[in-house]
């Protein structure tokens, strides 16, 4: 409404000059009255500069008014108690825009504030790196944790960060990382994590931390406690039958009235059965070595179609014999990938042969499928199975070292899994329901 008075108000001052013009031509030309004309002139003169001060001081006006708000002056108000209904009108509304603006800055102020005092208070450490690596913003709790006084804003993350940054450095958006630091004395478990984001045409990262040493350490104690009740259980169950036996074999030999012949023999049994436990408890003792000291990977670049095609082919009669359906599918991103070969087949051929072994012999639908996707920089191995499934109660220690399912299972193909993916970087998990299906999925870095 404002806008439309204004611009009526100039087109009657532009009219009003036209008349006046045509009138300064009628006097000249048909009157031919010199004198009138040249007092006439300063009619439109007159208007004209009435109409270049009436656009100027409009136009003074919303050079004040944005003037005001371009330095953050919120406290800028148009006058309106003017006469001239059109400023009047124009002023009101440049006076509730600027209200509004007023209550919207306060709004992002007090957000901005609360922000502020959550992320600086904060039990986790944050740093905001640019894409120069040069601190953004750092709170509190980061400069706690690496053990420092102060870091300056726009400060060279390299020398800021001095203690950690050598290791976090090359992090990419989504990754996280464990790093082990001494400061002051005291030995901290730190874990990394970092995000990404862009604000306008800057990238940034943002590096959370927290001190996960305590954890670490309760993780350690409950890992023991549960490797302690495994060794006991397994050995107890080996020693104590031979215990039992050779104490019996030793009151055999002490009966003055035993047969010698039957007492060899009796020795003889006896001692077989002591032997081969003895047999299973070293066989159980190598198995705890192979999931101890397993190797640093070696990796090298593999063809992912060549290596499951490697596995059907290992798997083919048996599969076969047991009428057991194998297909696998490799999508395009997924074709390369780096890793230790030996290894990743190794986790791969137990999974397999886990699947295998899930078909009871009246399983109606028996089918393992092997799927490949490539997920950004991370590579995702789907093995699922249509067989027997595994209780819920019990998908939480299929990872521990020596637990099994099955009757004769060892209890070390997925423990031995789980620490193959450790050393590669990458996780392991599983989906599983009783009499659906099982899905064991592995993700691992492409490179």
């Amino acid at each position: 409404m404002t806008l439309r008075n204004i611009r009526l108000l100039i087109v009657l001052r532009i009219l009003l000059i036209a008349l006046s013009i045509f009138l300064v031509c009628w006097l000249f030309l048909v009157e031919e009255s010199k004198i009138r004309s040249l007092y006439a002139l300063l009619i439109p003169l007159g208007l004209i500069i009435e109409l270049f001060y009436f656009l100027d001081r409009n136009n003074r006006h919303l050079k004040n008014y944005l003037e005001a708000i371009r330095w953050d002056d919120m406290g800028v108000k148009m006058p309106e108690d003017i006469q001239n209904k059109s400023l009047r009108d124009l002023n009101k509304t440049l006076n509730m825009f600027n209200r509004k603006l007023e209550k919207l800055r306060r709004e992002n102020m007090a957000q901005a504030f609360f922000t502020q005092a959550l992320t600086e208070d904060a039990l986790i450490g944050l740093v905001v790196v640019d894409q120069e690596n040069r601190i953004y913003y750092v709170n509190k709790s980061m400069i706690r944790l690496i053990g420092t006084t102060t870091i300056d804003h726009m400060s060279p993350a390299e020398q800021a960060l001095e203690p950690v940054w050598e290791l976090i450095a090359d992090l990419e958006a989504g990754r996280k990382k464990t790093v082990e630091i001494g400061i002051k004395g005291q030995n901290r478990i730190l874990l990394f994590q970092v995000s990404g984001f862009v604000i306008g045409r800057e990238s940034y990262r943002l590096f959370s931390v927290q001190n996960i040493k305590s954890e670490v350490e309760l993780t350690e104690i409950e890992t023991w406690k549960k490797l302690i009740r495994v060794l006991s259980h397994e050995i107890l169950n080996s020693t104590s039958p031979i215990l039992s036996l050779s104490s019996t074999l030793t009151d055999m030999i002490h009966d003055e009235g035993q047969n010698q012949e039957a007492l060899v023999g009796q020795l003889d049994e006896g001692l077989d059965v002591i032997n081969q436990r003895c047999q299973g408890l070293i066989k159980f003792t190598n198995a705890f070595s192979t999931i101890s000291k397993l190797p640093e990977p070696r990796k090298e670049e593999i063809n992912t179609n060549e290596l499951l095609k490697n596995l059907r082919v290992l798997f083919q009669q048996q599969m076969q014999e047991r009428k057991i359906g194998f297909e696998y599918t490799v999508l395009p991103g997924a074709e390369l990938m780096h890793a230790d070969r030996y290894q990743l087949e190794q986790v791969l051929i137990n999974l397999v042969k886990n699947a295998i072994e899930s078909f009871t012999d009246d399983a109606a639908r028996r089918q393992i499928r092997i799927a490949v996707t490539a997920m950004g920089s991370t590579l995702r191995i789907e093995v699922s199975d249509t067989g027997m499934g595994i209780p819920q109660e019990k998908l939480d220690q299929v990872f521990l070292p020596f637990f099994t399912t099955k009757k004769e299972g060892s209890g070390i193909g997925l423990a031995l899994s789980k620490q193959i993916l450790y050393h590669h970087k990458g996780t392991i998990s599983i989906e599983s329901a009783p009499e659906k299906g099982t899905s064991i999925i592995l993700e691992i870095p492409k490179t």
